[in-house]
């Protein structure tokens, strides 16, 4: 089943009950697992500027490896 990110309710739905899992982390799973590799790549671009990480030398500073 190919997914996007804008389908992760779907695959939220689909994951059902995990027991011990809070929903925070089952919004998380579905949405990394529903995102192409683009996407997955720009939601972590996206956090990493959310941080104030914008440039490379900034998040070498911090310990990132690229």
């Amino acid at each position: 089943m190919k997914t996007t990110f804008r389908d992760w309710p779907g695959v939220l739905r689909r994951l059902g009950r995990m027991p011990g899992v809070p929903l925070k982390e089952k919004v998380l799973l579905a949405q990394g697992l529903a995102a192409t590799s683009e996407e997955c790549l720009r939601m972590h671009d996206d956090h990493l500027r959310s941080l104030g990480l914008y440039r490379h030398w900034e998040r070498k500073k911090l310990g990132f490896k690229w």
